[in-house]
């Protein structure tokens, strides 16, 4: 795995940074902002959103294809990143997450910008666990009488 600096790692925490990190080793399609799209297999990623792409094709805006061994994409670039629909993001979100192990107890306090963090994770995780509930077919209602 690949080494983050501090910065790197509190935007992967804190941010949809982490995103690209997750996907590390599996095939995306990602839009760019050049209204070209780029599809490979994310290598390596950093906390910046920089993605290098192995087996990569470049899309460019007539719709012709363009093969490349190696692609790097900058952040800025990045305009949409199309999650494959196999992938569990919130459980790949709670593993990325995972609370340390406890220490002995100190009399330190969590700062504001901890408790805004961890107040923005858990909505994010709500959020994804009710847009599931949401998306899952709902029973027939006549049926249930029935049993």
């Amino acid at each position: 795995m690949h080494n983050f600096s501090a910065r790197e790692k509190y935007l992967i925490s804190n941010t949809l940074n982490c995103l690209p990190v997750i996907l590390q080793g599996r095939a995306v399609l990602i839009d760019l902002r050049n209204e070209t799209s780029v599809a490979g297999i994310i290598s390596i990623a950093d906390g910046h959103m920089t993605c290098e792409l192995t087996d990569a094709v470049f899309i460019d805006r007539n719709g012709q294809y363009h093969a490349f061994d190696h692609f790097m994409i900058r952040n800025r670039m990045i305009r949409l990143l199309h999650l494959p629909p196999d992938l569990d993001i919130g459980h790949e979100l709670a593993q990325l997450h995972r609370k340390p192990a406890r220490r002995a107890k100190t009399n330190a306090k969590r700062t504001f910008k901890q408790k805004r963090a961890e107040e923005r994770h858990k909505e994010t995780l709500e959020s994804i666990k009710s847009q599931r509930k949401a998306d899952q077919p709902k029973e027939d209602l006549s049926q249930l009488g029935k049993n």
